[in-house]
C-alpha cells in the first residue's frame, strides 16, 4: 500500500499521471459517446416517425403499412421515444427474440402474418446484410423496425387475451363480454423484466383446457406435416365379424389416428375384436354412437382430413379466448355441441350429466348469467311463437285439445290471470298475427318443463329444466328442444345448488313435487351458468374429442379468422 502511494507521488511529480488519464479518456470514452449519439439518433427518428403517425394514424414501410393506435403513440411519448426492441446499432435481446414468438403464433391457431412477421423478417435480414458489409444500420430503419415490433406485440397480446374475432358481431345468438387486456401494461412489464415468454403467456387464457387443446394441436400438426391420414373407401356398412377387402384400409386409418395399436393380425381382412375396440374408441372420440358399426356417419368422420380436425382445434382455442379469465367458485357449464353439463365447485368437477339442446333452427344461444332461483312444479308459459305455429292449428280443429293436455287459455298477462273458455272463442277469426291469448300448462308429470326449472334470468329467456320425455336422453344426437336446455338429473342439480341450506333434502323436494303445487326457491348462493359451444375438447385422460358442429358455427368462424385483418380491438 505504501509503495503504491509512493509510486503515485512519483507519477504526479513527473506529470505522467495526467498524461495517462488523458489517454484513457481519449481511447475509452469515444465508444460510449458514439453509442449514445447513435441511440439518440434512433430516439429522434422515433420522435419524428411517431409525430407523423399521430397525424395520419398510418406509417408506410416498404413491406408493410402500420395503422397504429393511440395506445402505441402514447406509450412512446411516455418513455420519451426511447426504443424498445433495438439499441443504437442493432436489435437488442427482446428484438432478437420476438420474431420466433410471433412465428409460434400458429400454435395458438393464429396467423403470424397478422403480426407483420414477413415484413419483420425481411427488415432483420436486411440489417444482417448491412452489418456483414461493415456499414452502420440507418437510424431511421432501426426506428421503423422498433415501431413495427411494438405494433406486432400489441396486436398479438390483444388477440391472445381477447381473441381475434368478436363473437357478438359474428353470431346473432352469442353474448360474450370482451376481456379488457392491459396490453400497454404488459409492454411496460416486458421492458422492465425482459421476459418475453412469461409476458406473452400471461396474456393467453389461463384455463388448462386451452393449453390441452394446444398440445393436441401440436401432435396433430405432426400428422398433417407427414401427409395426414388415408381416406377410407366408401361402401356398405361394416360390422364386427365381417370379412371385407376394405378392412385393411380401416386398420390403416385407425392406426394413423392413434386409435389402433400397431399389430399384424392373422386375418387382416376380418373385423376382429381388437378392431371392434378401436372403432368404438374412434366413435366415442368423434361425437358418434359407439356401436362398432362402420356406417355412413362413421365413414364420414373417418374421412374428415387431418387438416380439418386441426382447424377445429384452432377454432375452439379462439372460443376459449372469448371466455372470462377466471371461473367463479361455483359454475354450471353446458357444452351444447357435446350435449353435456358439468358442475364445478372450487375447481373440482362435482356433477355431470347429459342435456338436450335446441334444434338447428332453434339454436341454444351462448351466454353466461347467474342462477339465482329454481322452481319446483313450474308452470309452462308457452312461447308465443310455439302457441301460434304449433298450438293454434290444433285448437282450431279441437278447442278441447287444451284441457286434454293440461293447458289453460288466459287473457294476456294479467295478474291474477283471467281464464278464457276456449269453446267460447270464435277461432275462425283468430290468426297467428292477431292471437291475443296466453297458453299455460299446469304443474304435474305431464308438464313440458318436468318437475324443476332452474332460472338464470337472461335476454334470451333460456333456462335449464326437467322433462317428462326421459327416453330422449338415450339418443346420441340430442338437438331436440326449442332452445332451452333439458337436464338428465334435475334432482341432483337442485340438491347441488341448494347445498348451503341443509333443510333442502331429497325427501323434501320429492314431497313438494308430489304435491303438484308450485314453489319458488331462492338459492342460498348464486351459481354462474355458462352456455358454451365447443366442437373440440380434451378429456381428463388427455384424449382429444371432436363433436358435431350442430349449428354450423365452425365454418363461419374459420372464414372470419381468415378474413379479419389484424387490428387491435
Amino acid at each position: 500500500m505504501k509503495s503504491s502511494k509512493k509510486r503515485i507521488k512519483e507519477l504526479k511529480k513527473n506529470g505522467l499521471l495526467f498524461v495517462l488519464l488523458t489517454l484513457i479518456t481519449f481511447f475509452a470514452f469515444p465508444v460510449s459517446i458514439s453509442a449514445a449519439l447513435a441511440e439518440s439518433r434512433v430516439t429522434e427518428e422515433l420522435r419524428g416517425r411517431i409525430g407523423k403517425i399521430e397525424g395520419t394514424a398510418t406509417m408506410e414501410l416498404d413491406c408493410q403499412a402500420i395503422h397504429a393506435g393511440t395506445d402505441l403513440i402514447q406509450f412512446y411519448k411516455e418513455r420519451a421515444y426511447a426504443p424498445i426492441w433495438v439499441d443504437a446499432d442493432r436489435l437488442n435481446d427482446l428484438g432478437r427474440a420476438l420474431p420466433a414468438y410471433l412465428q409460434a403464433a400458429n400454435e395458438h391457431g393464429l396467423d403470424p402474418e397478422d403480426y407483420h412477421f414477413s415484413c419483420m423478417q425481411a427488415m432483420v435480414k436486411n440489417f444482417q446484410t448491412i452489418t456483414q458489409n461493415h456499414h452502420p444500420i440507418p437510424a431511421r430503419d432501426l426506428a421503423d423496425l422498433d415501431i413495427l415490433m411494438t405494433d406486432a406485440f400489441l396486436i398479438y397480446a390483444s388477440h391472445l387475451s381477447s381473441g381475434k374475432v368478436d363473437p357478438n358481431r359474428l353470431y346473432p345468438q352469442w353474448l360474450s363480454e370482451k376481456n379488457k387486456a392491459d396490453v400497454i401494461g404488459g409492454l411496460k412489464d416486458l421492458v422492465k423484466h425482459r421476459d418475453l415468454k412469461a409476458t406473452l403467456r400471461r396474456f393467453a387464457p389461463p384455463h388448462q383446457e386451452y393449453w390441452d387443446l394446444m398440445e393436441a394441436g401440436k401432435k396433430l400438426q405432426k400428422t398433417v406435416s407427414a401427409g395426414g391420414w388415408p381416406m377410407f373407401p366408401p361402401g356398405k356398412p361394416l360390422r364386427p365379424g365381417d370379412h371385407d377387402a376394405r378392412i385393411p384400409f380401416l386398420r390403416e386409418r385407425l392406426r394413423a389416428g392413434g386409435h389402433l395399436l400397431a399389430e399384424d393380425p392373422r386375418d387382416p381382412d376380418t373385423f376382429d375384436p381388437s378392431l371392434v375396440v378401436a372403432v368404438k374408441k374412434f366413435q366415442a372420440l368423434n361425437g358418434l354412437e359407439a356401436d362398432a358399426i362402420v356406417g355412413p356417419g362413421t365413414i364420414a368422420a373417418l374421412n374428415v382430413p387431418a387438416e380439418k380436425r386441426l382447424q377445429q382445434i384452432y377454432l375452439n382455442m379462439e372460443r376459449w379466448r372469448w371466455l372470462p379469465r377466471q371461473w367463479k367458485e361455483r359454475d354450471v357449464i353446458v357444452n351444447t355441441a357435446s350435449f353435456s353439463l358439468q358442475a364445478w365447485q372450487d375447481q373440482r368437477k362435482v356433477l355431470s350429466m347429459k342435456v338436450i339442446v335446441g334444434k338447428n333452427y332453434q339454436k341454444t344461444p351462448v351466454f353466461s348469467e347467474q342462477m339465482t332461483y329454481l322452481e319446483i312444479n313450474p308452470y309452462w308459459n308457452v312461447p308465443r311463437s310455439i302457441a301460434t305455429k304449433e298450438f293454434l292449428p290444433e285448437i282450431k280443429r279441437n278447442p278441447g285439445y287444451l284441457a286434454s293436455n293440461h293447458y289453460e287459455l288466459l287473457a294476456g298477462w294479467s295478474n291474477p290471470p283471467q281464464a278464457v273458455n276456449p269453446w267460447a272463442v270464435d277461432w275462425s277469426s283468430v290468426s297467428a298475427q292477431s292471437f291475443p291469448y296466453r297458453i299455460r300448462q299446469s304443474p304435474g308429470p305431464w308438464n313440458a318443463l318436468g318437475n324443476i326449472k332452474f332460472m338464470f334470468p337472461n335476454s334470451f329467456q333460456v333456462y335449464l329444466h326437467d322433462t317428462p320425455n326421459r327416453y330422449l336422453f338415450k339418443r346420441h344426437h340430442r338437438a331436440l328442444s326449442h332452445g332451452c336446455i333439458r337436464v338428465e338429473k334435475p334432482l341432483d342439480l337442485a340438491l347441488l345448488v341448494l347445498q348451503d341450506d341443509p333443510a333442502w333434502t331429497r325427501d323434501r323436494i320429492e314431497n313438494i313435487i308430489a304435491s303438484k303445487k308450485r314453489r319458488i326457491v331462492s338459492l342460498p348462493r348464486p351459481w354462474m351458468v355458462h352456455i358454451q359451444y365447443w366442437t373440440a375438447w380434451v378429456d381428463e385422460d388427455g384424449q382429444i374429442h371432436f363433436g358435431q358442429d350442430i349449428y354450423d358455427r365452425d365454418q363461419v368462424l374459420w372464414q372470419a379468422l381468415n378474413e379479419t385483418k389484424s387490428r387491435k380491438a
